[in-house]
């Protein structure tokens, strides 16, 4: 059984932690009605970080996460990856090197691999635009503090995409939250253009060209894709749904399963036997941001 918690994440970074159970108690007088919650924030830390924080991904030894930031209001100023030590508290802002000269660093969705002792960081990144044609997943190795750059995938199956989910040889699926790049009819009317793409990659084999595919199509806006065992969950952002499929070894995907209803599902995260994920409740808030 998978047990939906909204999260309301924006602004600021709550995610993993925040459970809000809200309660009101109305006292009534003579004089004056009242009512009373509990601090919905109590078991949660806020955690400053950079600007515009959108996504983050647990390191696997758990040690550490790794938040995306950039702030899309201002978008001509590049993101930056930032490190949170769980142990330490302590927030690093990680150095880049190595990338093309034309690579513009407006990050979106992340997620970390790793494999024969080497981690690997995936990021979905903009172009220097907001409707910018340019988009890929880069994939830069961890060392230390500092992201080495491994390479960069592009492909026309890669055109509006939000998040990424890695597999366990270093392929990975891409949520594309829109059909056209920037479409305001699809957002306003929830229209099911978008589509989730698989890659089949090899992160020690970077001179290999992706191969990339259509997963799943014809989704209301594809959001957060998480990889568990043999399936694949997938937030559909204008059908307040959650869905879930089931994974060949070559990526494609089968028996599509809606398994939760959500408002405005956005990014997802696994945490014991639950599937966790934010939740934007208000749609007018949601266009608004």
């Amino acid at each position: 059984p998978i047990t939906a918690w909204p999260v309301v994440t924006r602004p600021g970074f709550y995610r993993m932690r925040c459970l809000f159970l809200s309660a009101g108690i109305l006292t009534l007088t003579f004089h004056c009605a009242s009512v009373q919650a509990p601090n919905k924030y109590d078991n949660c830390e806020k955690i400053t970080v950079g600007a515009g924080t959108e996504d983050f991904a647990l390191s696997p030894d758990g040690s550490t996460i790794f938040v995306s930031s950039h702030e899309r209001r201002g978008w001509k100023v590049p993101g930056d990856i930032f490190a949170f030590n769980l142990k330490s508290r302590q927030v690093k802002k990680l150095a880049r090197s190595g990338e093309p000269a034309d690579l513009f660093f407006a990050p979106h969705g992340v997620d970390v691999f790793s494999q024969k002792g080497e981690k690997y960081l995936y990021v979905v990144n903009h172009g220097k635009e907001t409707s910018d044609p340019d988009q890929s997943i880069v994939i830069y190795r961890i060392s230390g503090d500092s992201l080495l750059f491994v390479t960069r995938v592009r492909s026309e199956l890669i055109n509006s995409p939000n998040d990424v989910a890695v597999t366990e040889t270093g392929s990975f699926y891409i949520s594309n939250d829109h059909g056209s790049r920037g479409s305001f009819w699809e957002l306003m009317w929830g229209l099911k253009k978008s589509k989730l793409t698989f890659c089949n990659f090899d992160p020690a084999a970077p001179q290999k060209e992706a191969v990339c595919s259509v997963a799943a199509a014809d989704i209301g806006m594809a959001n957060g894709p998480l990889v568990r065992g043999d399936k694949v969950y997938l937030t559909a952002t204008r059908e307040d749904a959650v869905y879930s499929f089931k994974r060949a070894g070559d990526g494609s995907l089968s028996e599509k399963t809606k398994v939760a209803e959500v408002a405005g599902g956005d990014n997802l995260s696994w945490y014991e036997q639950q599937l966790i994920t934010a939740s934007h409740t208000s749609n007018w808030k949601f266009f608004r941001h």
